[in-house]
């Protein structure tokens, strides 16, 4: 039956339904609590045990919250803690930036999976879009529904006790009792000078210039007060029969009905790219697998032929993959024997490109015997293999189950990452580089000597390997500078790795904001107490 205009203007408009919290006061308190704990562990200070104590107290807010509302976590959903701890106990563990900017990134996405499958739905269940897009949703909704939490919670303050008349007596009190403080002071400093040094710096400090500070950290902490209020709210207030699927998301499943694609385009474009990919592969087992004589018959040297490339297939790879996806959700098939031949051409194509993989991992293995590791070049490794993963389990799921194949790209980013954290990239890449010293006597050492304190084992080792190498190279000041003709600007290795471990013992020294225990890291603390060693 239709409904008419009149019917509709009739209809009253439905309210949003108010947030079913029991405690609204204790989660915006539980919030201010964690907006102020976010300020003193992390303002202007280096990370290391904080991130692991932020992480610990918001689940512990959580909880707390939870089980005074009477909602139990959903436990399919809680092996989301064991990365989100993994992660956040790196921060006290390694020093490489790169690695720790992961680290809080995967910590922060790990946070908003958390908060929306804490109490509903199932992690497994959403697409590929979905993983991507929820941090984002879930930073849109906590902003909304920190409204709903906020306005109850100001109401209840005003009904439970009455404000004003507490507040004025405290004033009246704080006036009174400034006249008594001051003459109390003032003979207190008489009596003791130490006490009277402390009251003078108290006196001392420059309120003014330190103002704008105050006010910009107190915004900051009331927007993640904020923040994290619709954060807890929505954690323990969503439920499973809401919408998982994001408008963006169900915006995108229509375009299949309205721009799909026919079996035999898909099926030639499938064709073609395979041969293309035959072709390939065939030169790649005929010249890079078939050795050197094959490549030089070319008119090539075999440095030349292999030594690049390998970007350019890791590239072909995921393009690869993003391909197949896309013919998979755009294509028309009406039954089952063009469901598997689709699945076997797709299939084949992967099949291809993971020759390619093996391909790029030749050729990158050949530059890095040549030039030595670098931080792109074993991320470039290690991405390569959990790739290679990644499209097995996509062969797998497009004959089983194609709906399981995003979870499956969820944990193997999570595994790229606690990879490079198990690997410790620069004491790995130092490693390998003084090995191949060892062996060739081509060390990079300016390089070496830029990497973080995770690296100071390995170049304590460094400096031992290089006494008495006369060569030189441009040392760390003119490579900065990009100078090359000055008479300075050449040290012997020894001399490089030296001045940089000295420069990094001095700047530990200079800079005791790390040595404050919320900032604890293992690894810096290790070197500090190793570089003091060589230092005496």
């Amino acid at each position: 039956m239709e409904t008419t205009h009149d019917e509709l203007i009739a209809k009253p408009i439905q309210s949003p339904k108010p947030l079913a919290l029991r405690a609204p006061v204790r989660l915006l308190q539980t919030a201010v609590f964690l907006g102020f704990v976010v300020d003193w562990l992390f303002y202007d200070k280096p990370l290391g045990l904080s991130l692991l104590l932020f992480v610990a107290l918001v689940v512990g807010g959580l909880w707390w919250n939870g089980r005074s509302e009477a909602i139990a976590p959903a436990k399919r959903n809680l092996w989301l803690l064991l990365p989100l701890f993994f992660f956040a106990s790196m921060a006290m563990l390694r020093t490489n930036s790169t690695l720790t900017t992961l680290n809080v990134l995967a910590v922060l996405g790990l946070l908003a999976y958390l908060a929306f499958f804490y109490a509903a739905g199932r992690v497994e269940n959403m697409n590929l879009l979905g993983y991507v897009l929820l941090p984002l949703r879930v930073f849109g909704r906590s902003l909304a529904l920190s409204a709903p939490v906020i306005q109850p919670s100001v109401q209840e303050v005003r009904m439970n006790g009455n404000g004003r008349r507490r507040l004025l007596p405290l004033l009246r009190g704080l006036l009174l009792a400034l006249p008594v403080l001051l003459v109390f002071t003032i003979l207190l400093s008489s009596a003791d000078l130490i006490f009277a040094d402390y009251v003078d710096q108290l006196f001392s400090l420059d309120i003014f210039s330190h103002i704008a500070e105050w006010l910009w950290r107190g915004t900051l902490i009331l927007l993640l007060s904020v923040l994290l209020a619709g954060g807890l709210a929505l954690a323990l207030t969503r439920r499973a029969d809401d919408e998982e699927q994001s408008a963006l998301e169900r915006a995108l499943g229509t375009i299949p009905n309205q721009l799909s694609i026919g079996f035999i385009e898909t099926s030639t474009i499938l064709v073609l790219v395979n041969m293309l990919f035959a072709a390939f592969v065939a030169i790649q087992f005929t010249y890079l697998f078939g050795g050197a004589a094959n490549v030089t018959e070319a008119g090539y040297t075999f440095a030349d032929y292999a030594r690049r490339g390998f970007f350019e297939l890791l590239t072909v790879a995921i393009l690869t993959m993003l391909l197949v996806l896309g013919l998979n959700w755009l294509t028309r098939r009406e039954n089952k024997g063009q469901i598997r031949l689709f699945s076997g051409l797709g299939s084949v194509l992967v099949g291809l490109v993971l020759v390619m993989l093996v391909s790029a991992w030749r050729r990158m293995a050949l530059y890095e015997a040549a030039f030595g590791y670098t931080e792109l070049r074993l991320m470039v490794y290690v991405c390569m293999a959990w790739l290679a993963l990644t499209l097995v389990w996509f062969l797998l799921t497009l004959w089983l189950r194609p709906d399981r194949f995003a979870i499956g790209v969820l944990l193997a980013v999570m595994g790229f990452m606690v990879t490079l954290n198990l690997i410790n990239p620069d004491l790995f890449i130092a490693r390998q580089n003084l090995d191949r010293y060892v062996q060739t006597g081509d060390l990079d050492a300016v390089y070496l000597a830029s990497l973080s304190d995770d690296a100071v084992p390995q170049l304590v080792r460094g400096l031992n390997l290089t006494v008495g190498d006369a060569e030189e190279e441009m040392n760390v000041v003119c490579s900065r500078a990009w100078l090359s003709d000055e008479p300075d600007c050449y040290d012997t290795r020894h001399e490089i790795i030296l001045d940089a471990l000295n420069g990094r013992y001095q700047t530990l020294i200079s800079d005791s904001s790390w040595q404050h225990w919320t900032s604890f890291n293992l690894v810096r603390w290790q070197a500090f107490d190793l570089l003091g060693f060589l230092a005496d």
